[in-house]
């Protein structure tokens, strides 16, 4: 690592951007929860439907005090509450931090089924000043 990738960036902002597919049976109503690192969101608009067929939501999320880059080891998303048949389709997906984009693909076609609950971004290297750590779901933070 070089002096500039040792050190960990102060978050003061996020925002994230997600895109349901457009496919039969691509929305859900099962809440999402996002993963990074020792943190979670529950990301969900109060009285509005979230993650609806080719629908794109955005959420400016909540920074905890103290949030740093080393928090994000990994960047997950977790279908709670899974029905048999409640099917979500997550085609895109941007992360934006103080106003950068720090990951972004439109090119997805990730289902979350009753067999596949959760799905992490590969090879995802933001934050690394810590070293690599493993998601563990069933810690609620």
């Amino acid at each position: 690592m070089t002096e500039n990738e040792d050190a960990c960036e102060i978050i003061n902002k996020m925002k994230l951007t997600m895109t349901t597919g457009k496919k039969w049976g691509s929305s859900t109503d099962d809440p999402i929860r996002l993963n990074i690192g020792e943190h979670s969101w529950d990301l969900d608009h109060p009285f509005c439907d979230d993650f609806e067929k080719g629908k794109t939501d955005v959420f400016d999320l909540d920074i905890p005090e103290g949030l740093t880059s080393d928090w994000f080891q990994y960047f997950c998303f977790k279908k709670d509450h899974p029905i048999v048949g409640d099917k979500w389709l997550l085609t895109g997906v941007k992360l934006e931090i103080n106003d950068r984009v720090i990951y972004e693909s439109g090119e997805l076609e990730i289902w979350f089924d009753g067999s596949i609950t959760q799905w992490c971004v590969p090879d995802f290297d933001y934050g690394k000043c810590r070293g690599n750590v493993s998601p563990d779901f069933d810690v609620k933070h």
